[in-house]
């Protein structure tokens, strides 16, 4: 009897290991989330912005009252290889390193660039980090999802 419980046992874990190890679990390793090229978004009189080619929409609001301004004609936004997503605009004093989450975007860092605010900003996409360009001053900047670099 005692030989038949611990059967019983041993084929009850043999089958319980057998059918999770055939769970959902596949993974595809080494994406790149990277854009190649930045986006510039009008936010509309809500203050959202609205990229329809990457298909993201979020309010710039409270970017725009942590910079202590109005309003942005236009927002910056790129996404580099981790899938993480920096946003600036022109008078900005810093760009905005968000990580993804479900329907929101979580604030990671906050990269101070300038005291006196980016006159034309640009970003652009290099391999591990973020170039930032500011076309007013001649003033190149080097970012990563972990600050200036």
């Amino acid at each position: 009897m005692a030989k038949s419980k611990l059967l019983t046992l041993f084929i009850s874990v043999a089958l319980m290991i057998s059918v999770s190890a055939c769970g959902p679990s596949l993974v595809i390793s080494n994406v790149d989330y990277a854009q190649p090229i930045e986006s510039v978004i009008s936010p509309d009189a809500d203050n959202i912005a609205t990229d329809e080619r990457y298909a993201i929409s979020f309010s710039v609001a409270p970017i725009l009252e942590e910079e202590n301004v109005d309003s942005a004609d236009q927002i910056r936004l790129i996404r580099n290889n981790k899938g993480y997503y920096f946003v600036t605009a022109a008078g900005f004093s810093n760009v905005y390193v968000f990580e993804p989450a479900e329907s929101e975007l979580k604030l990671k860092r906050k990269i101070e660039i300038t005291e006196n605010g980016l006159g034309q900003p640009a970003l652009n996409q290099r391999g591990d980090h973020i170039e930032v360009v500011d076309r007013a001053t001649g003033n190149t900047y080097q970012v990563n999802e972990e600050g200036r670099i």
